[in-house]
């Protein structure tokens, strides 16, 4: 009579177990992209993702510079707009001053007057012919107000002097102000112009960057081995 062989359970058991580390090893992950986004395509190369790489350094180079550069223009049109408000208050100041020209023209034409009547009485003495203690007395009184017209002509062409050198001076520095702060108004416009159109062309190249590298997944191990110059 044949005999029955029986396996060593022990022994079926550690074979089982043997074959069930022999898993095979996980595949390297490939769907990290630049932007921390899930990634969708084809895989990029190691060169493709060396020069995505350069590019993405460049371009948050670009944008720092360029956020530095607005918060300059900012500050220097908060400048301008202060000295554009400075320049108004001057302006009316110098509008308030026409009180002071209607006083002082006021002031010339009363001495024109005074001048005028002084003159008429002094022509009406010469072609009276009188003479005697009366006129010689009406002579010599006019001869008074003819010395403090003199007097005061001198006092009024002083002050219509300074009156008028203090304004043309004042215009004329106003003049220059304005003309200043036009010329740097200028060119603020002129180099925030262009200061938009390169933050726009950062911007298209950040779009253009996305669509070419941030969106696209690449090998983790090309990433380190770019990073230590490989």
């Amino acid at each position: 009579m044949k005999r029955t062989e029986y396996l060593s359970v022990t022994g079926v058991l550690a074979a089982v177990l043997f074959a069930t580390v022999q898993v095979p090893a996980l595949a390297q992950s490939d769907s990290k992209t630049l932007t921390g986004k899930t990634g969708t395509g084809k895989v990029m190369t190691r060169d493709e993702l060396r020069a995505c790489m350069k590019q993405q350094a460049e371009l948050a180079t670009r944008k720092t510079d360029l956020e530095a550069r607005q918060t300059k223009v900012n500050a220097e049109r908060d400048e301008i707009q202060k000295e554009t408000d400075a320049i108004k208050a001057e302006q009316a100041a110098l509008s308030s001053r026409k009180g002071d020209v209607d006083a002082l023209n006021a002031k010339m034409n009363a001495f024109s007057a005074k001048v005028k009547d002084l003159q008429a009485r002094q022509d009406e003495l010469e072609k009276s012919g009188r003479s005697g203690p009366s006129a010689e007395r009406e002579r010599r009184k006019m001869e008074k107000e003819a010395a403090e017209i003199k007097k005061e002509e001198a006092e009024l062409n002083a002050e219509s002097e300074k009156f008028r050198s203090g304004s043309n001076d004042a215009v004329d520095k106003l003049n220059a102000r304005v003309d200043a702060q036009q010329k740097l108004a200028q060119s603020w416009n002129d180099r925030n112009k262009a200061l938009a159109k390169e933050q726009q062309a950062h911007e298209d190249d950040r779009i253009a960057w996305l669509d070419n590298c941030g969106n696209r997944r690449f090998k983790e191990d090309d990433e380190k081995a770019i990073k230590a110059g490989k």
